[in-house]
């Protein structure tokens, strides 16, 4: 298990979007919906740590989405985003359980919203409803339309400094 401390390091590292060995300054994306990819991503300022982002996308409500960040090496999760689901948190609360989860103690989010890694429990087991995070822009997933700024939110929200463009091809009827 790592500390809260390593953590947020881990989180605040500027990452990179890397493809076999090669780190990527610019990522062409293109994604087929509904989306089952990993993007993995490494940071040049600490090459002891490697990591991905898992994007999974519902087959029978594809408004469902979540984004996973983790540590790839210790199969840590850091941070997670789910849009259009609920989630329950711990009925239990430690000592030093961050000011932000405690209104949430033991109850439903039945909205999107965002996980976090908390010292002295299982990886994102703590989540608040999305709208409360100040540091994600994205707070709706309405359907394809909208995966462009969510991804890039998502990104910005863990210190990937690779600039992308997202292709998003919708269908017409």
């Amino acid at each position: 298990m790592i500390t809260q401390e390593q953590a947020n390091y881990l989180l605040s590292l500027p990452k990179y979007i890397i493809e076999g060995e090669e780190i990527l300054e610019f990522k062409d994306y293109s994604p087929k919906f509904p989306i089952a990819d990993r993007i993995y991503i490494i940071s040049k300022d600490d090459d002891a740590y490697s990591f991905f982002v898992e994007i999974q996308q519902s087959r029978k409500n594809q408004l469902k989405l979540t984004l996973h960040f983790q540590e790839d090496d210790t199969n840590i999760g850091l941070l997670r985003v789910d849009y259009n689901g609920r989630h329950k948190n711990p009925e239990l609360e430690s000592t030093d359980l961050p000011e932000m989860f405690k209104p949430y103690i033991g109850k439903w989010i039945d909205e999107s919203h965002i996980h976090y890694f908390v010292e002295g429990y299982n990886p994102l087991v703590w989540a608040i409803p999305l709208y409360l995070d100040e540091a994600f822009s994205s707070k709706s997933f309405n359907g394809v339309n909208d995966f462009a700024d969510v991804l890039k939110s998502f990104c910005n929200r863990i210190n990937v400094e690779t600039n992308f463009t997202i292709n998003v091809q919708t269908k017409l009827l």
